[in-house]
């Protein structure tokens, strides 16, 4: 057996007698909210088979967690960061559901705290999975504990956590949609009435009782709007403490009151206008093949973030016809040049910025030659000239998104500059672009596939005629009148 498997089982054993021994608290604090006392460990026998029956249930989360992780990587999440945020959702789920159960009703139980919480910092499947971990455990945990020997009582229960389950699955999906925050209350409230009816039909199946029918489905909307309330104030410490960035916390990112982004705007003004084209490439290429847009955006919104240290070397930024480079000899120029992805790379890790933003600023030009300077120096020099010493630093893009900023990234600057005359130069232009650079090996671990260039490739020759439509001359307009 290699070192490196015994590291792993050696890993996933501690991280399991971990979760063993939170198991055993979680029962022990559900029995107390149960039993509605302190008192509980005289029922010793019944808490080692509540811990052995729940344990089962969390081992075999952790293993489809595991398995959720390794088929699809899932963005910025490290094994031990996964295990954190999904177990203490399911925690806080079980234990509320107890209380709620206990103390208000076992239709008001807020188990949409959990397909939302894991939903939304991790994945909506793995959210779902979740839920049907906490709800099953709630129905271990309590039946047992209290109506052990009244089976009739524990038709509420069962009854209660199934509707419970079914308003977190319905809830999960809103995440889909990637709603704001405010969309998503509204979402909630509005799964909370229409779930009214069918928690009255559960309620009918064991009894006709028409005021029990109607507290109950008063209950399920209480517990789902209770579910949302808890979402509203543990999401922002979830996001912090695990720094996980939600589609929530991005969209605050990538306002463009952001102090870099201010800053570059009042620094390097040809270079903010720049990056805003890029960005709404960028998003529409994600869109198209199924990544995060909001990440996309921000990725492009930042990527040249470096400018911002030595703006007047950079074209775009440039007034009055001066430009320093016709001062500096070519490799100090190229210097000046290239230095600005490890410039935008730093400022970004100070800002404490998501790695997909940091590596996108760092990673967008990969090692490729700055071609004019290259070019300017051997028309000057005799015999060969080094092309790496006119070359960025990388190292290539390594996600997917470096790689769509790096590509739209040249196509905006490369029809800025001259605008394409037809569709058919524009989608030569296009494929010529994405050819260069497999040819050059920079997207070589990016983790595209040719599906994807494709779809890519389809999307800036959509959006960039929409991005340079023509205008009304309205000068002319008026010497006509």
């Amino acid at each position: 057996m290699s070192q490196e498997k015994k590291q792993a089982i050696l890993r996933n054993a501690a991280i399991l007698s971990l979760i063993f021994v939170v198991t055993a608290v979680t029962v022990v604090l559900g029995m107390m909210l149960t039993l509605k006392k302190l008192n509980v460990f005289d029922q010793y026998g019944k808490i080692i088979a509540l811990t052995v029956a729940t344990f089962v249930l969390m081992a075999v989360f952790y293993v489809y967690l595991n398995y959720s992780s390794n088929s699809r990587s899932l963005e910025s999440m490290s094994n031990a960061k996964l295990v954190a945020v999904a177990y203490t959702a399911i925690v806080i789920g079980i234990l509320l559901s107890c209380a709620t159960g206990s103390y208000l009703s076992w239709y008001a139980l807020p188990l949409a705290f959990v397909s939302l919480i894991v939903g939304i910092l991790i994945r909506v499947r793995v959210g779902v999975m979740a839920t049907v971990v906490s709800g099953m455990a709630v129905m271990i945990i309590s039946p047992a504990t209290e109506f052990a020997e009244n089976l009739q009582a524990v038709i509420p229960i069962v009854l209660g956590v199934f509707t419970a389950m079914l308003s977190g699955f319905i809830m999960a999906f809103l995440i889909r949609k990637r709603y704001s925050r405010f969309k998503l209350t509204w979402g909630a409230l509005i799964v909370s009435l229409a779930m009214m009816p069918f928690s009255a039909l559960m309620t009918v199946l064991y009894t006709l009782d028409a005021r029990t029918v109607l507290n109950n489905a008063i209950f399920t909307a209480m517990g789902n709007m209770l579910a949302v309330a808890v979402i509203t104030a543990s999401l922002p410490l979830y996001e912090r403490i695990f720094n996980v960035w939600t589609d929530f916390r991005l969209q605050e990112l990538i306002t463009l009151q952001q102090p870099l982004l201010k800053k570059l705007n009042e620094e390097a003004p040809g270079t903010f206008s720049h990056s805003m084209a890029v960005a709404n490439l960028a998003e529409s290429c994600a869109v198209a093949i199924g990544i995060n847009p909001y990440m996309a955006r921000a990725c492009g919104y930042f990527h040249d973030i470096g400018k911002s240290k030595n703006p007047q070397f950079f074209i775009e930024n440039q007034k009055d016809g001066y430009n320093p480079h016709d001062e500096l000899i070519p490799e100090v120029s190229v210097n000046m040049i290239t230095r600005h992805t490890t410039a935008g790379y730093e400022m970004l890790k100070e800002a404490h910025m998501p790695a997909e933003i940091c590596k996108a600023a760092l990673e967008h030009h990969g090692d490729s030659p700055v071609s004019y300077f290259y070019m300017k120096v051997k028309s000057i020099t005799e015999g060969d000239v080094d092309n790496k010493e006119f070359c960025y630093e990388g190292p290539c893009p390594t996600t997917k998104y470096s790689a769509i900023i790096m590509i739209c990234d040249i196509c905006e600057a490369m029809f800025r500059a001259k605008p394409p005359e037809d569709m058919v130069s524009l989608e030569k232009a296009v494929d010529g672009v994405v050819k260069s650079r497999l040819t050059e090996g920079q997207l070589d671990d990016c983790g595209l596939t040719m599906k994807d260039l494709k779809l890519i490739k389809q999307t800036i020759c959509r959006a960039i005629p929409a991005s340079m439509h023509k205008r009304i001359d309205y000068d002319k307009a008026k010497e006509r009148r």
